[in-house]
């Protein structure tokens, strides 16, 4: 799955999970700047998770300062994932 396939995925299961308008986000804005809180962060990895049968507990929302660093730790596991089936 390409990078862009996936930051669309993740910017709409943001959008879905947090109720906020898919329009206004930018996968480069910190997760402040896009208004969310540890919880918010918490509820969207658990999302992520569900979505792609990945465990993200190793991260915690410290590690997660962007929508495009939340994307690339999911690469990162899906590709571990791909590597290890």
């Amino acid at each position: 799955m390409s990078t862009q396939s996936l930051q669309a995925l993740v910017l709409d299961l943001l959008a879905s999970t947090l109720e906020l308008d898919i329009t206004e986000m930018d996968v480069q804005l910190s997760v402040e700047e896009l208004g969310l809180d540890s919880l918010d962060v918490l509820k969207l990895t658990y999302a992520i998770e569900k979505r792609f049968g990945v465990n993200l507990s190793a991260y915690s929302h410290t590690d997660i300062s962007s929508v495009h660093r939340l994307v690339e730790i999911l690469a990162e596991q899906l590709a571990t994932q791909r590597a290890v089936s």
